[in-house]
């Protein structure tokens, strides 16, 4: 599942044994591919996350080790998809 809202890409990973909540921020992903937000829509935003899926579900997932379980999930950001 991915969905697209606000300012971020919402996606879930599997990460001992649970489905744990994930967002990467649009900004990480406009950044990522040198676009600038008027130039991409909801559809746009999915498109870069589907290119870039098993790298920021492994972002993702190593957020989770390093810092645990969160009830807000983890959030990928700039800094993190982007060094």
């Amino acid at each position: 599942m991915v969905v697209a809202g606000g300012d971020y890409v919402h996606f879930v990973v599997e990460y001992g044994g649970k489905i744990e909540k994930c967002r990467v921020t649009e900004t990480a992903l406009l950044n990522r591919e040198r676009m600038s937000r008027r130039d991409a829509g909801h559809a746009q935003l999915i498109a870069i996350f589907v290119r870039h899926r098993a790298e920021i579900e492994h972002l993702a997932r190593a957020k989770l080790q390093r810092e645990g379980h969160s009830d807000r999930g983890v959030v990928v950001t700039t800094e993190d998809l982007n060094p």
